[in-house]
């Protein structure tokens, strides 16, 4: 069904829902359990509301890069750049969403 993913959470019941039901077209779509992290609008999120995972990717990224340039051979006016360019667009698009505390 190549991109098609279908998940399900019962709220009352907080279970996952059957969906091998579902039919699209000839085929059916992936079933992903809602326990499970998705990519959403470029964000890692759970059905059920979780955002950990989104918050957990931001900080490795986030620190990966802060790794990558420690003992640089770089100006200072390079590592200004990198910082704006690389770190800070990763945080500002996942702050609106994701609930920093």
């Amino acid at each position: 069904m190549g991109k098609t993913e279908v998940t399900g959470h019962d709220y009352k019941r907080r279970c996952p829902l059957d969906l091998s039901i579902l039919q699209l077209g000839n085929g059916k779509p992936k079933i992903v359990m809602p326990y499970g992290p998705v990519k959403y609008l470029g964000v890692c999120l759970i059905i059920t509301g979780e955002l950990t995972f989104e918050r957990d990717y931001v900080r490795k990224k986030m620190l990966d890069t802060i790794h990558r340039l420690t003992k640089h051979m770089y100006h200072p006016q390079q590592i200004h750049w990198v910082v704006q360019v690389a770190i800070i667009p990763i945080f500002r698009y996942s702050a609106a969403i994701a609930n920093w505390d």
